[in-house]
């Protein structure tokens, strides 16, 4: 809005016409006219008239009045005030956001290298169990399944004996990058489990936690926004 039309209507806002406005602030109507149609603008003085007679919020003015008005309007010592008013606050406003946003900028960073933190070699040890174990079976009950008996005389109580275990054979297998030796015991619900080393061997380990990537991204998307917020602020 140019500061012009601004007082014409603040002129018409209290019902005055021009001569009757001229008057009260004790001007020439030829030059309120001119205020009025942009071609003059006022002196300290005559805009100290104009607030007493229009009641204008010099605050108000700033906000509805073109920057290159106020540009022209800088002599008046009030709106000087309230420009620089405003460039401070702004200056506050950038400042927080561009923090907040280097803050987020941080974490989004620190966040997304725990995500991304490379693999390294390590060993990867398999144990298996072939069933669970009864509180009184000695561990190496099953073991017997391991051997291939021919159907010999001699040989028959230890075949029978594979046939009873068979039924109870439900293997696990248990994985770890810690070597607990060539065997270990993990108690069960109603017994206990011996595992048995099978293998060992080198893979690549990933060391990072992938759900770090969500929060990662959240904080660079809120920088990113805070960054634009404070340039709109800023222009």
């Amino acid at each position: 809005m140019k500061f012009g039309d601004y007082l014409r209507k603040c002129r018409e806002a209290i019902s005055l016409t021009q001569p009757e406005a001229a008057k009260k602030i004790e001007i020439e109507q030829s030059y309120l006219s001119k205020l009025e149609t942009g071609k003059s603008y006022p002196s300290d003085d005559i805009y100290k008239r104009l607030v007493d007679a229009y009641k204008i919020n010099t605050q108000e003015l700033y906000e509805l009045v073109d920057s290159a008005e106020l540009e022209k309007l800088k002599t008046v010592r009030e709106v000087q005030d309230a420009i620089l008013r405003q460039e401070k606050q702004q200056v506050k406003h950038v400042r927080s956001w561009l923090v907040a946003g280097l803050a987020l900028l941080i974490l989004g960073g620190a966040s997304l290298g725990h995500a991304l933190i490379p693999s390294e070699q390590a060993v990867l040890y398999l144990y298996r169990s072939q069933a669970e174990l009864l509180p009184d079976e000695p561990l190496e009950t099953f073991s017997i399944l391991n051997k291939d008996y021919q159907e010999r005389p001699e040989w028959a109580d230890r075949i029978a004996r594979q046939k009873a275990l068979l039924p109870r054979v439900h293997q696990l297998e248990h994985t770890s990058y810690q070597d607990r030796g060539n065997s270990f015991v993990k108690k069960t619900l109603n017994g206990r489990r011996f595992y048995e080393k099978v293998s060992a061997k080198e893979v690549n380990r990933y060391t990072g936690h992938k759900w770090f990537l969500i929060p990662a991204i959240g904080f660079l998307f809120g920088a990113l926004g805070c960054f634009y917020i404070s340039r709109k602020w800023r222009y």
